[in-house]
Formats: C-alpha cells, structure tokens, sequence
C-alpha cells in the first residue's frame, strides 16, 4: 500500500455523471469498465451543486472539486479516455502527414522564388555598382544648405544692419534737429567752420570772466575799507571846514595884526624886526605843534575804530566758545546717553566703553568717538542706505518678534531719540540683543565641547563595530577595483607598444583637499584589520573622522544648508579623499600623462583606462551577462584616424558594446566586425529629421531598409 494510489468507492448519486459519459470497452485498456462507471456514479451532476457531494459538474461547465470551483467550456464535444487518445492520435498524426506534404510542395515553390530573388538580387547589385555614386549629390545638398544658411544670416546681418542704419539716420536727423534748435536758441552759427571765432572769442570771454571774478573778490575786499576811507573822508571834511572858518578868522585876525605891524614898525623901528622874527618862529612852532595834533587825533580814531572792531570779534569769539562749549558737553553727554541704549556696543561689538555710571569727560569722549569713526570708515553712510536700513529696521524687528513668539518669548522694541532700542526677555529678565547673543554663544561652546567629547566616545565605540570596517571595506574594494583596471590595460597594450596604468592616490592633506592625519588613517585600514587595531590606531582613525565632521559642520553652517545624515554622508565619503592619475610606459619608466606627448596619445591615455574601467565593472559576478554598455558623445574629438581605428579596436578588444553620437565619425573600421548605423540629416526651412539607415559589415558600408518598410502592413 505504499506509495501507491488507489480510487475509493465514494457514495453514488442519483444524477451523477453515468447519466452524461459512458465507459468504452476495449481490450487494451488497464481499467476495467465498472470501475471507470462506479468512479463516474460518485460524481454528480446536474443544474445544482448538492451539498453532501465532494464533487460536482454542471452541463453548461460550472463544476466544484471540495473546495474549489469553477466554470469551463470547450467549442466542441470530445471524446476522453485511452481510446479516444488513441484515435486522437491517429487523426493528428494524418494531418501532421498532410501538412508536411503541403509544407514540401510550399518549400520547393520558395525555392524557386529564392532563385529568382537571388537572380533579381544579383542584377541590383549589377546595376548598384554600375549606378553614379551619391556622394557628389550628397556634397552638393550639404554644399546648398551651406550657402543657404550663409545666405539666411547674410539676409538677417542685412537686416540688423539696415535696422541700425535706420536708427541711426533717425538719430541724426533728430540731433540735427537738436543742433539747430539750439544754435537757434544759443544765437550761433550752424557752420563749423563760424564756430571757430565763437571758440576764441569764448576764450576771451572766460579770460574776461575770470577777471572779473577776480575783480569782484577784489571789490569785496576792498568795500569794507573803501567805506572805512568814505567816514574818514567825512571826518575829514567836517576838519577841514572847521580849519577853514579858523583859518578865516586867523587871516582876519592876520590882517589886522599886519596893520598893527606895520603901526609898530613905524613907531617901534628895529625891535619890531627882532620881535617879528621871534613871531615867526613862534608861528612856525604852532604850525608843526597843529600838524602833530592832527596826527595824532587821526591815529587816535583808528585806534579807537581797531578797538572797537578788535573788541565785537572778541565778543563774538567768546559767544561762539560758549556755544561751542555747550554744544561739545551737550554731545558728550548725548554720546554717553546714546552708549548707555547699548546700541554703539551692538554696533561695534569690540569698542571699550567708559564707565557709564559718572559723568563723561571730553577725553574719553574724544577718544570713543575717534576710535568708533575709524572702526565705521567702510560703512556706506549714503542716503539711499540710510532710507534702505530704515525700512529694513521694521522688517526685521517683525521676523524677530514672530520668531521668538513662537518659542514662547518676547523682544519689545522702544522707540528713543537714538533709534529703536529692542530687549529681549529671557529668563524673565530683559536683555540686550548683543549680551544675550554673547551668552547663548558661550553657552553653545560649553556645550559644543561636551558634545565634542561625547561625539568623540560615540564615534571611537561606533568606529570598531562598523564605520571602520565600512570604510575599510570600501578602500579596500577600490584598491580591488583599480589593480582590475590596471590587469584589463597590461593585457592590452596599443599598437605602438604604448601601456597605461591608473592610480589612485590620496590627496595633499589640507582645508581644501585630504582630512589631516589621512595617510596615516589610510595605512592602518588598508593593511591592519579593524580587530586588531591599538589604541593608537583606534585614536589616529577616530581623529582623521572628527576632523572631517567637524569640517563639514562648519561648512553646513556657512552655507545654511544639509541635514545632519548629509553632514555624515559627505565626510565619511572616502571619494572625496583621493584623485586618479594615468601614467603611460615611457623609456623604461612610468611618467605622468601630462608630460610631453602628441594629443593623439593624450587621447589614447583618457581614452584607454575608461574602457579598461567599463570592462572590469561589467566583468563583476553580478554583470557577467549583462549588456556591456559605453556611451560615448562626440566620440575621439581631436585625433586622427589611425588613432580612431586603434580605439575602435580596444572598443573590441575589451568586449564593449558601444553607443556614440559624433558630426563625422562613421565608425566604419576593418577593426569592427559590424556597426548599426543612423545617419540624420536636416535642411533650414523643413521641420523634419530624415534618417538613413545604414550597416557596416566588417569590409563595407550598406544601405538598410527603414524598419516599417522590412514587413509588409497588414
């Protein structure tokens, strides 16, 4: 009874299948015929599925077999069984026999049709070769749309051209306008050549000009003293007709005096002689004693108008020291009123104050004040500047209070006759926007420093378990990765024996290139596995680690920008720490590619360790039966022909499968067993591509048919 299958009696039916199939006797069969119907009786069937039976069929092929049911319909009734088989057999075998016929008569008609298509074939080829080649009609059609689009921009630079000369004529017919206007309105000649005697007579008129400025400066300085002279000349007049009535009085007095003279003389004789010369002598005395007075009564009016001009300046001057006096102790007190809002300090953060709790000397006043101008000479104290910070003030003074309002704090700001004042109420006490800022920076260093510390013990817990050994992992599959390169481009040398090698080296250590303490972290996770490093391995690694996240902080925080899994991502990115050079075998030596060498072998040395890169990752378990794809754009730019042949044969050698887009290049090389070719073209004025599609079969080029014209359209 193992493993042997037997068909139980299940409980007959009254409607079961018997009523549908009956059992056909023949004597090869296995089974016997009431088996086959006591099997058929344990099956019902009928319109309805009853319930105590375990299976069950519909005529129209609704059926259930225990749990599953179903529906199924056939086109035509067939017979089943050993029998039937059999027969099936023999029908399809006659038919098979049949179509074979039909498919030999079929195969000998298209063997005579292949003839005469072969024979219809050979004659194309006969009239293709001796057909004209399309190359001249070709050249011709580039040749046209050539001169086409050279005529089209000849045309629009024609345009621009008369445009611009249109312009122009416009501009100067206007400053023609302009000019005779003004000519008109100035009371000037149009003619050039007039203008030359206005341009000197100009110059004189500047020279008189200047003259007369001068003499105008010169009036103005000499008006004070004219009209100082004019009083004098008054003062002198009124002495001079006061002299004069004396003087009249004197000559009355004179001639009076002359009589009594001459009366004298007559009587007196001699010494009215002697006292007449002593009278002169007298009068000679009066007259030098009178010029003396005058003299000195003249000296004594200026002096007199010296002193009192001498004595308004001084009385102006000591008004104007009082007021500058007020003014200066106003502006130091001002200063120290303005440094006590706490605005200079947040201003020019590294500024020293004076004491601000007693009075501000001119001193440290003075001293603030040049030291705060110095700090402040390359500020922008414009007026468009001052307007711009102004509205600005509010804006920010908005986001500020929306800001902190939404973590649960407030900044009111307070209007002064400095400016607006803000504080900032933290811990329930106000405080100014620079101290708190002070504050909460020292409080980020302190605790910046312990989540240094804390980072550090993380990242040397972490370090061992798995960003080391990531790490690890990925220099050490790079290694891998280039010394495959390196095999793929020994193997395969160029033509002229030339060979490459790539290397990968680690960048200078610095701010801008490698993390310091690299090569001395790389040595360790190339060469020493994680499980067995020291102390100081571990402390080497974990510092090059902190180092680059830090760095990266920084520059998040520079730029204001990357969440902290992208912080991580690009410090531990192993990539960013190393760079590849190509070196080429040279004179018995690795030299650098860069050294002197023809631009064909500069190609070749960018060219060749891309394919020997392409090559060994397709040659990974994982894409051994993968398309070996390169895409190539403008492929082999800038080297000749040979060199592009010998490029192609690496493309070969190297197993790749290319796709490449180039303005020349055919790829139609004896180094290339066969290329798919599609040849686009298109004329100015057409808005359309045409492709051709062409095929390279290792010795010549040939036109294929378009994909839609292969097979006829049903």
């Amino acid at each position: 009874m193992l493993h042997d299958t037997h068909a139980l009696l299940r409980p007959h039916h009254e409607v079961s299948l018997t009523d549908w199939l009956r059992a056909a006797e023949s004597p090869d069969a296995t089974v016997q015929t009431d088996i086959i119907e006591r099997v058929l009786r344990g099956m019902a069937c009928g319109e309805h599925d009853p319930t105590d039976a375990e299976a069950w069929i519909a005529p129209d092929g609704r059926f259930r077999l225990g749990a599953l049911a179903g529906a199924w319909a056939k086109p035509s009734a067939v017979y089943i069984g050993f029998a039937a088989r059999a027969a099936a057999r023999l029908r399809r075998l006659a038919e098979i026999h049949e179509r074979q016929d039909r498919l030999t008569e079929e195969r000998s008609i298209l063997g005579a049709q292949l003839e005469d298509y072969a024979q219809a074939e050979r004659e194309a080829a006969e009239e293709w070769r001796g057909a004209p080649s399309d190359e001249t009609l070709r050249h011709a059609h580039l040749v046209a749309a050539t001169r086409a689009r050279e005529f089209q921009s000849a045309r629009e630079l024609l345009a621009q051209a008369d445009a611009r000369y249109r312009e122009a004529e416009q501009m100067l017919r206007a400053a023609r306008e302009t000019f005779a206007n003004t000519a008109t309105d100035l009371r000037l000649p149009e003619a050039v050549d007039a203008l030359s005697a206005v341009e000197v007579e100009l110059g004189g008129f500047d020279e008189a000009q200047q003259l007369v400025a001068q003499t105008v400066g010169e009036l103005r300085t000499v008006l004070p003293e004219l009209r100082r002279q004019q009083a004098r000349e008054v003062d002198a007049r009124a002495d001079r007709q006061q002299r004069e009535e004396g003087h009249t009085a004197c000559r009355a007095e004179a001639e009076e005096t002359d009589v009594r003279l001459t009366v004298l003389r007559e009587a007196v004789g001699a010494k009215v002689e002697e006292l007449h010369r002593r009278l002169a002598d007298a009068a000679r005395a009066r007259d030098a004693g009178e010029h003396a007075v005058g003299a000195a009564g003249a000296a004594l009016r200026e002096t007199e108008l010296a002193h009192a001009v001498a004595a308004e300046r001084a009385g102006n001057a000591e008004a104007s020291l009082r007021q500058r006096a007020e003014a200066r102790t106003n502006a130091v007190g001002r200063l120290q009123d303005f440094a006590a809002t706490g605005l200079l300090s947040a201003a020019l953060p590294g500024i020293e104050l004076p004491d601000l709790n007693i009075p501000w000397t001119i001193d440290p006043a003075l001293t603030l004040a040049r030291r705060a101008e110095q700090m402040l000479t390359d500020r922008n104290d414009s007026d468009e500047a001052w307007a711009r910070i102004q509205r600005q003030i509010n804006e920010d003074l908005s986001e500020l209070q929306r800001s902190l309002t939404a973590l649960g704090h407030q900044a009111p700001g307070e209007t002064s006759d400095f400016g607006l004042v803000v504080h900032i109420v933290y811990q329930n006490r106000p405080e100014r926007p620079d101290q708190l800022a002070e504050r909460l920076a020292d409080e980020i260093a302190h605790r910046r420093e312990l989540l240094t510390a804390s980072e550090r013990e993380v990242l040397e817990n972490h370090l061992q378990a798995e960003i080391a050994t990531a790490v690890q992992r990925l220099l050490q599959a790079a290694e891998r990765q280039v010394d495959a390169i390196n095999k793929e481009l020994h193997k395969r040398p160029t033509s002229t024996g030339v060979r490459f090698r790539l290397e990968w080296l680690p960048l200078a250590e610095g701010p801008e290139a490698a993390p310091v303490g690299l090569n001395a972290a790389r040595r360790r996770l190339l060469n020493t596995n994680a499980d067995l490093w020291s102390a100081e391995d571990r402390s080497v690694v974990g510092a090059m680690l902190q180092q680059r996240i830090a760095a990266e902080r920084e520059r998040a925080d520079a730029t204001g920008g990357g969440s902290l899994l992208d912080q991580l991502a690009r410090a531990l990115d192993y990539r960013r720490w190393h760079e590849f050079r190509i070196q080429r075998w040279q004179d018995g030596q690795w030299r650098k590619l860069s050294g002197p060498a023809s631009s064909g072998e500069r190609a070749l040395g960018l060219t060749v360790p891309l394919f020997a890169a392409v090559a060994s990752f397709y040659s990974q378990s994982g894409y051994a039966h993968s398309p070996r794809l390169v895409l190539l754009d403008e492929a082999f730019a800038g080297i000749d022909a040979a060199a592009r042949a010998h490029c192609m044969a690496l493309i070969r050698e190297f197993d790749l499968d290319f796709v490449i887009t180039s303005e020349s290049e055919w790829a139609c090389y004896a180094e290339l067993p066969g290329v798919s070719i599609c040849h686009l073209q298109r004329r100015e004025g057409i808005d359309a591509v045409f492709v051709s599609r062409w095929a390279w079969n290792g010795r010549a080029r040939l036109r294929e048919e378009e994909p839609d014209r292969r097979f006829a359209i049903p």
